[in-house]
């Protein structure tokens, strides 16, 4: 058993943190961190080991595009039944950094057949830990679903165990900005992921050319200009923490504030849905983008590009969540688009749908598996030339 979390409280010296993400968003991620300052990174599966201090695991949290949740391990171990769940975490020396006054939640994901339900783990870890206080000082701390001191997060491979504690909170995806959302809004860590995948550079036209909520276009703006993502939160666990630095946090924050830059980004973001684009546009002005973001309201098929290149990020509906008559129609439509009006662009298609995806009618030069919430989808570049792509690889060798 790890004692870790001994000296992470103490406020010196670096341990390590683990940085959830979206399965095939684990290389972005990576990036970020290194540039944050990031020692000893690990990319691991829908995640990143690294190494930092304190103040490094605020920066994480307030500055992180593409994480989900920023954790500290506490301990592994293997429980192949509930009673050695139960015994195994009644072992570990809660009292050392929790007290009987504060507050406790326990939070699981499970990835085995051994267990039912995540709710039944939370719930005998949390049994395990108030039984152990119970024992020892014959109080116990409380439990509170909603702002707990105390964030723990279990997730159990097989037989295998992963305790840590959540320094986060509510997922990072939850950035603030989104007041009302679609029926299916697509998660702005993932959008954040979109964008970097797709090579786009801020001084190129950016159209996301059925938006929905305007997620992908606010994203977007966000790394083009510097913005924190957490610039819009005003909650982090960590925050009610025993060791919380509010003065390193307040110098952290101020000193991600000043590195926003002021760009000349031009991104449209387009929906061919009225009430839609009115609430995509509240988005916006609520992450206060809007000074380069366009909102637009027509048909995708109708948008005429004004600059001679650029990317388009689309994400259309994939005939899961969202009913479309003909779906395979709506994609060789999207293709002819494409083909038509956007020489020059490259184009980003995501959806979980291979018969969809055929009917575009244009062959990907990448494929990228992801997840958009459950679906297994694929993201696919569509380098769109002007003339045949022969006469480009001529002239490319001439040069």
């Amino acid at each position: 058993m790890s004692n870790q979390l001994n000296y992470t409280f103490a406020n010196t010296g670096d341990f390590e943190i683990k940085v959830t993400t979206f399965f095939g968003l684990e290389e972005i991620l990576a990036k970020e961190l290194l540039q944050l300052g990031g020692k000893n990174i690990e990319p691991f599966k829908r995640g990143v080991s690294v190494t930092g201090d304190l103040g490094f695991l605020y920066k994480a949290n307030l500055c992180l595009h593409t994480a989900l949740k920023v954790l500290i391990p506490i301990t592994k171990f293997t429980a192949n039944n509930e009673h050695e769940l139960y015994d195994a975490i009644k072992l570990i020396e809660w009292e050392k950094f929790i007290d009987t006054t504060d507050s406790i939640m326990v939070e699981s994901v499970l990835n085995t057949e051994l267990f039912a339900h995540s709710l039944f783990v939370s719930q005998k870890a949390k049994d395990a830990i108030v039984d152990r206080f119970r024992e020892k000082t014959g109080k116990r701390p409380d439990v509170d679903i909603i702002r707990p001191m105390f964030k723990l997060y279990i997730h159990v491979y097989k037989n295998e165990v992963s305790l840590n504690l959540d320094s986060s909170g509510d997922p990072l995806y939850k950035r603030g900005y989104r007041s009302d959302i679609n029926e299916a809004p697509m998660k702005e860590v993932l959008a954040s992921g979109l964008v970097k995948l797709s090579g786009w550079e801020p001084h190129l036209l950016l159209i996301d050319g059925m938006c929905g909520a305007a997620t992908i276009g606010i994203e977007a703006a966000l790394w083009a200009n510097n913005i924190p993502p957490g610039y819009y939160r005003n909650d982090f666990t960590f925050m009610r923490w025993h060791n919380f630095d509010e003065k390193l946090y307040e110098t952290i924050f101020e000193s991600s504030i000043s590195k926003i830059k002021n760009n000349p980004v031009t991104i449209l973001s387009n929906d061919i849905d009225n009430q839609t684009l009115k609430k995509a546009s509240i988005n916006v002005k609520n992450a206060k983008v809007d000074d380069v973001i366009t909102c637009s309201n027509q048909s995708f098929f109708d948008i005429v590009p004004d600059r001679p290149t650029g990317t388009i990020i689309l994400n259309p509906p994939y005939g899961e969540r969202l009913p479309v008559a003909d779906i395979q129609a709506m994609y060789k439509e999207i293709g002819s688009k494409l083909k038509k009006d956007f020489q020059n662009f490259n184009a980003w298609i995501i959806s979980s749908s291979p018969e969809a995806i055929h009917s575009i009618g244009l062959r990907p030069s990448r494929r990228i598996q992801i997840y958009n919430g459950a679906l297994e989808c694929r993201y696919l570049k569509y380098e769109l030339y002007g003339g045949t792509k022969k006469v480009h690889k001529i002239k490319d060798n001439q040069n």
